[in-house]
């Protein structure tokens, strides 16, 4: 080991800075992997923490979006979680879901609504070895939760969605995916709402999206990325944006509406429009609320006659990584445009002003980088 040292953010308590604290570097232990920081990205659930928005005591290292690179393996942890050989110098998407395995819905191999739901990175850092959440230089997870990034995969197009993407492929496979030329409305245009407009794209359907404003490059992005529309809802009104889907789902012969809305956006006020976007018989899908960030009315006579089927999703399995990794490779071109969503880079000795700055939504995308 080159250091002996690493750096890490502490969550100390909401709405306090977190405290940036040394640790000693150690040998992983049996069942562990040891790396090195690639890229770790700030997710719009740190942010929920850091806030009090979403209460987990601390303290403990905040972040569960790092990508690494193996520097020592403990001596039983010889493959990743999906069975893959691993190996000093491979790299390696860390997952901080650890579910149970063994709970009602584990066993009927739903192990992303785990009943018993654990993570590893919820650990107090002053225990060794120290190094257990996404904002730090280094991290130990066991190798039952990493998963293996193939060769040739640009590191930046890895690290833009990581969390985002295997969040969406999930929620889109609860909803019974996507069909070809079906009329997709996202909802945000954030990390998840981008994946999902690709996602949806790429599966050959019409895209609209409803983002804001405040952020152009979002909305430039949401374009590049596949959507035939790009709605401001600071621009636009509710009712207008009702017109345009409307009318393109009666262009389309869709139907009066939308074949699936996703709800992307974290806003409970996105919800009813959201509702009211859904064709009769279509799909709403919520992956988007992950927080408390309050209640909202609905007009639930809208889900009776309209058929409308409500799917939420919260969490991923580590498959649904690795169908991230291969849509990656499978569309080289967006990996170049899932690269220029990171606009932001910082060292983790910053991340006081890194997180402040993505709570502002100044970046697409913002990471941790050695």
């Amino acid at each position: 080991m080159k250091r002996a040292t690493g750096v890490a953010a502490v969550f100390v308590g909401a709405n306090k800075k977190m405290a940036i604290r040394e640790y000693p570097v150690t040998a992983p232990r049996s069942t562990d992997v040891f790396l090195k920081l690639a890229r770790s990205g700030i997710c719009g659930t740190d942010i929920h923490i850091i806030e009090g928005r979403l209460p987990i005591l601390p303290p403990f290292i905040a972040g569960h979006e790092f990508i690494g690179v193996i520097q020592g393996l403990g001596r039983k942890a010889r493959r990743d979680g999906l069975g893959q050989p691993l190996r000093v110098g491979d790299t390696a998407i860390a997952c901080v879901a650890d579910p149970c395995g063994t709970c009602f819905t584990c066993a009927r191999g739903e192990t992303a609504s785990c009943l018993h739901f654990g993570v590893t990175n919820i650990r107090d850092p002053e225990q060794a070895p120290h190094f257990f959440g996404g904002f730090g230089e280094f991290l130990y997870q066991p190798a039952a939760c990493v998963v293996k990034v193939p060769r040739g995969l640009n590191l930046d197009a890895v690290a833009a969605f990581p969390c985002a993407g295997p969040t969406a492929i999930r929620a889109f496979d609860f909803a019974g995916n996507l069909k070809r030329g079906e009329l997709v409305v996202v909802q945000g245009t954030g990390p998840v709402g981008l994946f999902a407009i690709a996602w949806a794209a790429k599966a050959g359907c019409k895209v609209v999206a409803i983002g804001s404003g405040s952020n152009p490059l979002r909305l430039k992005m949401a374009k590049e990325l596949g959507a035939a529309g790009v709605q401001d809802y600071r621009k636009t009104t509710e009712a207008r944006r009702a017109e345009i889907v409307t009318a393109l789902a009666a262009k389309l012969h869709r139907g009066n509406g939308a074949d699936v809305v996703f709800e992307a956006s974290g806003a409970p006020s996105a919800i009813p429009e959201g509702l009211g976007l859904v064709r009769t018989l279509g799909r709403y899908v919520v992956p988007g609320q992950y927080s408390n960030s309050g209640t909202v009315a609905i007009a639930p006579q809208l889900i009776t006659f309209k058929a409308i089927k409500i799917v939420g999703s919260g969490q991923y399995k580590l498959k649904d990584i690795a169908a991230y990794l291969r849509f990656l490779q499978k569309h080289a071109d967006l990996q170049r445009q899932f690269a220029r969503c990171i606009t932001h880079r910082y060292a983790v000795k910053d991340a006081n002003r890194a997180c402040a700055n993505a709570s502002k939504g100044v970046s697409i995308k913002a990471v941790f980088s050695a």
